[in-house]
């Protein structure tokens, strides 16, 4: 108790341990409670997750957000067109 776990952490930690069971098992050796009844499925979901580490499925909590200074520009000077024409000409003169 005292942490919160991660739904998507403890889905893919089910999700991969399952898979894994269908890929290496023949059904005929697959436990009993993976084909019964869904109350027997979460007994044994909670019995598993009893044994889990809290670090491999805890939330990561985020940090407050950092506030940046913004750099302002004159409103006219944002606005202002400039053309292509007149950029490519003025970088010609400055060339060595």
């Amino acid at each position: 108790e005292g942490w919160e776990a991660s739904p998507y952490h403890l889905a893919v930690q089910v999700g991969s341990r399952y898979e894994g069971m269908l890929v290496a098992l023949p059904v005929e050796h697959w436990p009993t409670w993976a084909d019964g009844s869904a109350s027997t499925l979460a007994q044994r979901l909670l019995e598993l997750a009893r044994h889990i580490k809290p670090g491999q499925v805890a939330t990561s909590k985020r940090g407050p957000k950092v506030k940046k200074t913004r750099e302002w520009v004159d409103g006219a000077a944002a606005r202002a067109h400039v053309s292509t024409a007149r950029v490519i000409e003025a970088s010609k003169g400055k060339r060595p």
